[in-house]
């Protein structure tokens, strides 16, 4: 184990916060850092955490803790962190104004409805919940190629300008088996702790272990 984390309260990076949202697929490291943002409180590594985060039927857990590691997709902090106070829905205005270059964002479920915006009118942001909605759609039609052929591994969407920069753009970000769109107008700021801080709130809300149910129900 890396000795800098031990005894650390450990959180995803922003990095280990976008894997875990970017597809619906799972894996050991997934399902790791998934399950520290199932709590409103940061937990400490230690022997203990790491035997209650990992599944039971995985055996290499310092290697799969190794990988976290190396891939910067883990942090420590000297102090307990909390998810972001008050509910989702109060919290999300303010974390996503600081995810767009221009503070213009929201961020919509997979019927087309949002569930929080700023910068953007209510009028908009029906439209582009709606959008959204339509983009998701289009990529499950067209994943064959997307994702097949081209091996293109992502599913976001952009409007670009005539340089190639993002104008607006579509996310995808996948809790579990819920699917949500974040939608950002101008450049993304996805690398700080805003991001993280959403990505965490969602979980928190939505996110449902199913080793652990598939386990208590056995």
């Amino acid at each position: 184990m890396n000795i800098q984390l031990q005894d650390k309260y450990i959180l995803p990076t922003a990095a280990g916060a976008y894997y875990c949202i970017a597809v619906k697929e799972t894996d050991p490291a997934k399902q790791f850092l998934q399950k520290l943002m199932t709590d409103k409180e940061t937990v400490q590594l230690d022997a203990e955490t790491i035997d209650h985060l990992f599944a039971d039927d995985i055996n290499d857990q310092q290697q799969i803790l190794h990988h976290i590691q190396k891939l910067k997709w883990l942090q420590g902090f000297d102090q307990a962190m909390e998810v972001p106070a008050g509910t989702i829905e109060q919290a999300l205005p303010e974390i996503l104004q600081q995810l767009s270059s221009d503070g213009k964002a929201l961020l919509a479920d997979d019927r087309g409805l949002y569930l929080a915006s700023t910068g953007f009118t209510h009028e908009a942001s029906e439209e582009l919940s709606a959008l959204s909605g339509d983009l998701s759609s289009l990529y499950v039609r067209h994943q064959g190629i997307i994702k097949g052929n081209l091996n293109i591994n992502s599913s976001a969407f952009s409007i670009v300008d005539a340089a190639g920069y993002s104008q607006l753009g579509f996310w995808p970000i996948y809790i579990g088996d819920l699917m949500f769109v974040l939608v950002i107008s101008g450049a993304p700021r996805f690398d700080q702790a805003a991001f993280v801080n959403l990505v965490w709130s969602l979980h928190k809300r939505y996110f449902t272990d199913k080793t652990s149910a598939d386990s208590d129900a056995a």
